[in-house]
């Protein structure tokens, strides 16, 4: 099934008067972030009865039972050259590595995946059953044996390795090196040298970088008109190209993502009919994150686009969040809190749906290395909720888009929510040149932190 791109899309003209309204109206909503309790029944997604125990079969092998496993959830990232610290493509790699892997996966460390169990179901989910996770256990007890190359499964179809079509082949101008000011992680934008000359819809897209091993993941956004011009002015204001972005307004900007890379990733396309709006003069920003623990050297990422001339549906993107919290209201972080909280709760219909309803089909959370717990749902006109998202470790080296396995439904009167948890203490600070840094009190800021969430969802070509 086709699939759509990565990390939000869809177009959300910042100019349009219904935006500024329906901003304007979620500052009008009642000030609820300034309470401490949040609105969410206690017993919010959890899981009626606890997993049943998983089952292994009687005597596992790796090419009979753990091959298909790692190659389905691991082998996307644990590749040579890839983003993980070592490859898991043969036996001999996982036998060596067979101890890790186990702990890893006994603790949910390993694959990465952040939504907890009984909130929804996404697609490519990338998370262990109890009996995937019961089968790699007991081939480690039994001592990891090979078994018979011929016992392996079938191996499902391969994922395309590119575009049906590629209409937009463009590349960074030059190799980026990246040099973290702190720590191992650095997020930088650029402008790819790419205008649009007329309006056109992205209906599939692909990012490739030239150095996997230290490309976490990118976000590919269509920008113009002053806010092309003003990135212009940056781009390579400080001696290097691009600039940074860690942290910036473009991560969490929905009204012009197009696509997005991960690890593993296959190239995206929309289903038939929808497409993501790209007007005439429009420039790519590329924004990627790097990880320097995981190697070095250069990077020069290249993107592939298909277009189309005309499309039934327009893939859009909302932000989930409240204005007042960038202008530096209502979103106190403490220092010293273990538990810091806000939550926000707005009605998209009014605006976004134009008073009718709107299907979400994907979901996201975004904040920074101090956040603990995240939460996307739905607060149903009759008093009932339903769970969009329910990160209950939040990890910001793994945000990601979430692509629903259904599409969910928001009705007039209901409200879409959002809620952010930080541990703010001294032991969950960053480590600077080997020191343990001292909290402070923050609020939203690149440099600070941020509580937002997108949905993606798509609707009639107007």
């Amino acid at each position: 099934m086709p699939q759509f791109p990565t990390l939000g899309h869809g177009t959300f003209d910042e100019e349009a008067p219904g935006v500024r309204l329906v901003f304007l109206g979620l500052a009008l909503v009642p000030a609820c972030f300034y309470s401490t309790e949040s609105p969410l029944p206690a017993d919010f997604a959890t899981c009626e009865a606890p997993p049943e125990p998983g089952v292994s079969p009687a005597a596992p092998t790796y090419y009979r039972d753990v091959k298909p496993i790692v190659d389905r959830k691991c082998a996307g990232c644990h590749i040579a050259d890839g983003v993980a610290p070592f490859p898991l493509t043969t036996y001999a790699e996982v036998e060596l590595h067979k101890h890790q892997a186990q702990w890893a996966v006994e603790h949910g460390v390993m694959p990465p995946w952040q939504p907890a169990d009984c909130c929804s179901d996404y697609r490519d989910d990338r998370s262990l059953s109890p009996d995937e996770i019961a089968t790699f256990t007991a081939w480690v007890t039994a001592g990891a044996p090979e078994g018979d190359p011929a016992d392996e499964p079938p191996a499902p179809p391969p994922a395309p390795d590119r575009l049906p079509r590629i209409d937009v082949d463009v590349q960074l101008a030059e190799p980026f090196t990246p040099s973290p000011r702190v720590g191992k992680d650095e997020i930088r934008c650029f402008l790819l040298p790419h205008t649009f000359a007329a309006a056109t819809y992205v209906t599939g897209t692909d990012l490739i970088p030239s150095n996997r091993r230290i490309a976490h993941h990118a976000i590919l956004v269509a920008v113009s008109g002053e806010k092309a011009r003003e990135l212009a002015r940056k781009d390579g204001a400080d001696g290097r190209p691009g600039w940074d972005c860690y942290g910036g307004a473009d991560e969490l900007d929905a009204r012009g993502t197009i696509g997005g890379w991960q690890p593993g990733d296959s190239p995206r396309v929309f289903p038939d009919g929808v497409g993501a709006e790209v007007k005439a003069g429009t420039q790519l920003l590329l924004q990627m994150h790097y990880d320097t623990g995981a190697g070095t050297g250069a990077d020069q990422p290249r993107v592939h686009l298909m277009l189309s001339d005309t499309v039934e549906r327009v893939a859009r993107g909302a932000p989930v969040g409240n204005p007042l919290w960038f202008a530096g209201e209502g979103m106190e972080i403490r220092a010293g809190d273990p538990d810091a909280m806000v939550f926000f709760s707005y009605d998209p219909t009014v605006v976004l749906g134009k008073g009718g309803p709107i299907d979400v089909e994907s979901v996201m959370i975004h904040m920074h290395e101090l956040g603990t717990i995240g939460r996307l749902a739905i607060l149903r006109q009759d008093g009932t909720t339903e769970c969009l998202l329910n990160i209950l470790d939040w990890d910001f080296h793994w945000m990601t888009t979430y692509f629903l396995a259904r599409p969910v439904r928001i009705n007039p009167g209901d409200r879409l929510y959002v809620e952010c948890h930080w541990d703010n203490t001294r032991e969950n600070q960053k480590l600077v040149n080997g020191e343990q840094q001292e909290p402070r009190t923050i609020g939203w800021g690149a440099d600070e932190e941020m509580c937002g969430g997108i949905i993606g969802f798509s609707e009639p070509v107007p």
